[in-house]
């Protein structure tokens, strides 16, 4: 068990990598080749399409819940049971989506102001759209079946081949033929192997019995999750929807250009959630709230630890990335400070309560936390919109931050009430020395950092020295203030090394 979590940290830090160096190369060509207007129109479409997720409503918690159990047990029966009726709920949500895209495809291009035509645009919402309808249609039962099983690694090996696949297939089309519907057409289908590749790999390592009727009950918890579900979305969609109807493309453009960046970085802390996520969910299955609480505080441990070295070190090199990134585009400002910081530090809370998340999802919880998920969508929805008018995309991301932390306070204390036992000052405690890491670390680099930062390689040595600071300050606090853990994570990846 403890190799298999090694290998999906690993194979998720892998695909993570694969995903930073396209959201990277693949942006940046489009920003250089057709303009930040652009730019802003794939990034305002594709979370548009993300709408559909609403509808899901967050199905995928459930049925990973619902698969731990016959997982455990070894009941086929049962699992074949909960697949079928994922499979079965998953193929209705990709004939509404088309429903949905083709609404959006004829609605989208009169609401919006942009200088591209109706046919552009409507005709670039249905090429988008393709990689989701390939995922409700034919891949996400397979992909939650292995993420459930802790084999997460076969679906991260395959999703960083095809992204890499994915940056050459991208700058091949923009060589060819340098037309915005062309490239986005090359790209999405590239995305047809996976569920292919997901396919073959289930039918020949598990038994999955196919008369078996859908098992309904596996289900049952779907309209209670639906209110985390709809927590995400607002977390993920918000900002970008907002800013499309309050603001304009190019907005749009800058927004999704420092969220290229701060988005992977929570997508790397995922692969300590997929890691972690099972086990933690396997414990509690069994009533064993012990080793579940273990896991937790060894999870929240390295999770807090890590976040505070890599949004410490964004918070400080972010700006100056962009202003690099976006060199000769010049057709808006990308230099935003404020909003850079208030963002990275909205994404740290919501990287850091991941372990909190990850228990109540384990435990069923969701309708007993639903009204905290409602309550963060709608602070999130009325500061964004209120405060985009005066302050723009800094308000944007107050909102955004506001939200986060009032859902990350709210589940600290339901996760010590309702299921086991972890003191809310535990939380408290690890804030506090994060936020003293962080601004410690930005005023010694500040003062060691006399370069600055106009080009890319004086960049990366200032990159180094942020690095090199956070680690050792970061060593140092968690030395000072909270030895006795940081020993014992020591001593358990020294011991595994060993074994």
């Amino acid at each position: 068990m403890k190799k298999r979590v090694i290998l999906n940290i690993a194979c998720t830090a892998l695909c993570q990598l694969m995903t930073l160096i396209s959201g990277l190369i693949v942006p940046r060509l489009i920003l250089s080749t057709f303009g930040s207007e652009a730019n802003g129109l794939v990034s305002s479409l594709t979370q548009f399409l993300n709408y559909i997720s609403l509808v899901e409503g967050g199905i995928g918690s459930v049925v990973l819940t619902a698969l731990y159990s016959p997982l455990a047990k070894k009941d086929n029966s049962k699992l074949s049971g909960v697949l079928k009726a994922a499979e079965k709920f998953f193929r209705q949500i990709a004939y509404i989506f088309v429903i949905y895209t083709i609404i959006l495809a004829c609605v989208y291009p009169m609401i919006v102001k942009s200088s591209f035509s109706w046919l552009f645009v409507a005709s670039l919402t249905l090429i988008l759209s393709f990689t989701l309808f390939i995922q409700y249609f034919f891949s996400i039962t397979y992909k939650l079946l292995m993420q459930a099983d802790q084999k997460m690694y076969i679906v991260q090996l395959w999703q960083a081949l095809i992204t890499l696949l994915n940056v050459v297939v991208v700058v091949v089309s923009i060589r060819v033929f340098p037309e915005l519907r062309f490239v986005k057409l090359c790209s999405v289908l590239l995305f047809a192997i996976q569920p292919i590749a997901y396919s073959n790999y289930v039918k020949k390592h598990y038994s999955i019995q196919k008369d078996v009727k859908p098992d309904a009950n596996a289900l049952a918890q779907r309209w209670a999750c639906f209110g985390q579900n709809f927590a995400y979305f607002i977390h993920s969609n918000t900002d970008v929807v907002v800013l499309t109807f309050f603001s304009d493309l190019k907005t749009v453009s800058v927004y999704s250009v420092y969220l290229l960046v701060v988005k992977n970085l929570q997508s790397f802390f995922k692969s300590f959630g997929n890691a972690f996520n099972p086990i933690i969910g396997k414990a509690i299955a069994v009533n064993d709230y012990e080793e579940a609480n273990k896991y937790m505080e060894i999870y929240e441990f390295v999770v807090s630890s890590v976040a505070t070295i890599i949004f410490g070190c964004c918070i400080y090199l972010l700006p100056s990335f962009v202003l690099i990134y976006t060199h000769g585009v010049t057709d808006t400002n990308y230099y935003r400070v404020v909003f850079s910081t208030i963002i990275i530090l909205a994404e740290y809370i919501y990287c850091v309560r991941d372990p909190y998340v990850a228990v109540v999802y384990a435990a069923g919880k969701f309708k007993e936390t639903a009204n905290s998920a409602y309550i963060e969508a709608i602070i999130n929805i009325v500061l964004s919109i209120i405060l985009v008018f005066k302050f723009g995309l800094e308000g944007i991301a107050v909102g955004t931050f506001i939200g986060m932390l009032y859902r990350m306070l709210y589940l600290v204390w339901f996760v010590n009430k309702y299921i086991m036992p972890h003191p809310i000052w535990k939380m408290l405690k690890r804030l506090c020395i994060s936020a003293g890491t962080i601004i410690v670390s930005c005023l010694l680099v500040a003062v060691f950092d006399t370069t600055g930062s106009p080009t890319l390689i004086l960049w990366v040595k200032n990159g180094v020295l942020c690095l090199v600071v956070f680690c050792i300050i970061t060593i140092a606090s968690n030395l000072i203030f909270d030895n006795k853990l940081f020993l014992a994570v020591c001593r358990r990846v020294q011991s595994k090394r060993r074994g």
